[in-house]
């Protein structure tokens, strides 16, 4: 089995964190919008920021499958 150095050691480190932190923000995202989406009514405003927080869900979970790819040496 190959050994890491030092420096790729810290760069994985550092992207299992970012993984780590990515997902405590999508699932305070997921949260946010279930509990949204369960109102029986939304305001003007609340719709607005419901969008906002779907979209930025959906941005997070992208983020994330990019640095899962990134790590596992696909580029695709």
């Amino acid at each position: 089995m190959a050994r890491a150095n030092g420096s790729e050691k810290e760069k994985l480190n550092g992207s299992e964190k970012e993984i780590a932190r990515l997902e405590r923000k999508h699932q305070r995202l997921k949260e946010l919008v279930a509990e949204y989406e369960g109102r029986l009514y939304l305001t003007p405003e609340e719709q607005r920021r419901l969008t906002e927080l779907k979209k930025e869900k959906l941005a997070t979970k992208d983020a994330l499958f990019a640095l899962r790819q990134s790590m596992n040496g696909n580029s695709s």
